[in-house]
């Protein structure tokens, strides 16, 4: 079947049986088994939940994304107030704060609808 593409008349069957076994040794290209494939998502899963780790111990180092929200939200409100900010000081504080707000809400643990009537 090779070689009625052109170009490759000349290709053996060793030189095909060599193409597909040069990456076999590469990590990213390697065959697997199901067994193999869980083990391989399960590896990564935990690689995921250690860098979100290592993430929120350095989130505590600092104030929260909720403080962050506030306090920007104070200085926005008294610098649009000062007649000495532009606009482009209000449009980077309002994406500084948009930002602690993405934060916030990507942190922010979901409560169970039982959780949210004893709360009322």
């Amino acid at each position: 079947m090779i070689v009625k593409i052109p170009g490759c008349t000349e290709v053996s069957a060793e030189d095909v049986g060599e193409w597909m076994a040069c990456d076999t040794s590469d990590p990213g290209f390697q065959i697997l088994n199901d067994d193999e494939i869980v083990v391989s998502v399960r590896e990564d899963v935990e690689v995921e939940v250690e860098e979100e780790l290592s993430a929120d111990v350095e989130v505590d180092a600092g104030p929260s994304a909720s403080e962050a929200f506030a306090g920007l939200e104070t200085a926005l409100k008294w610098m649009e107030r000062q007649p000495e900010c532009d606009h482009l000081q209000l449009l980077t504080v309002k994406r500084m704060r948009d930002l602690a707000a993405r934060k916030r809400l990507k942190t922010a643990k979901q409560l169970t609808l039982t959780e949210m009537l004893k709360k009322q």
